[in-house]
C-alpha cells in the first residue's frame, strides 16, 4: 500500500515537472487540486487511526504501569536493613529463650504500623519482646495499589536464640 503512494507520487511528480518543463507555466492547478485531494484524504484518514491506535495503546500501557504498580510495603532500606534492626534490637533485649514469633500488621498511607498482633507464638515472654520490637519500628514504606499508596498487610518473623 506505502509502495503504491510512492509510485503514485513519483509519477505525479514527472507529470508535474513535464508539464512544467512543455509550458514553461505553473503546474495546472486541476494537478495540484489531485494531489491535495488525492493524498490529503488518505493521509488525514491514516492520520486520524494512527491516533487513535496511539492513544489505545496509551490507555493500554497505563492500565499495565497501574497493576504494575502495586507493591507491598517495605522497611525501609529493604529486607537487609530490616534484619540488621532486628539483630540490633535482640543484642539489646533482655530475653532469654529461643524460638520464632510471627507479627502480623498493617502498613498505612504513611508508613505507619497498626493492628499489630503475633500471629505465631513461642510464649509469652518472647511474643511480648517481639511485639515491643516490631511496634517500634521506624515507619515503613507503605504499599501501592494502581500505584498509589494504600494500607496494606505485613509480617514480620523474629527469632530468638539463633544467630
Amino acid at each position: 500500500m506505502k509502495l503504491n503512494k510512492l509510485y503514485l507520487m513519483l509519477a505525479l511528480g514527472i507529470v508535474a515537472l513535464t508539464a512544467n518543463a512543455q509550458e514553461g507555466t505553473d503546474v495546472p492547478a486541476r494537478l495540484k487540486e489531485a494531489q491535495m485531494s488525492g493524498f490529503g484524504s488518505k493521509n488525514k484518514e491514516s492520520i486520524l487511526q494512527g491516533a487513535k491506535a496511539d492513544s489505545i495503546a496509551k490507555v493500554e500501557a497505563d492500565q499495565a504501569a497501574k497493576v504494575a504498580g502495586d507493591t507491598d510495603p517495605e522497611f525501609p532500606g529493604g529486607e537487609v536493613f530490616l534484619q540488621a534492626y532486628l539483630k540490633k534490637k535482640l543484642l539489646h533485649s533482655d530475653v532469654s529463650g529461643k524460638g520464632d514469633v510471627v507479627i502480623s500488621f498493617k502498613v498505612d498511607k504513611k508508613g505507619n504500623i497498626y493492628g499489630a498482633e503475633v500471629t505465631k507464638s513461642a510464649g509469652n515472654t518472647l511474643d511480648t519482646a517481639a511485639f515491643n520490637i516490631v511496634t517500634g519500628m521506624p515507619r515503613w514504606r507503605p504499599g501501592l495499589t494502581n500505584g498509589q499508596p494504600a494500607d496494606k498487610p505485613a509480617s514480620v518473623t523474629v527469632s530468638f536464640g539463633k544467630e
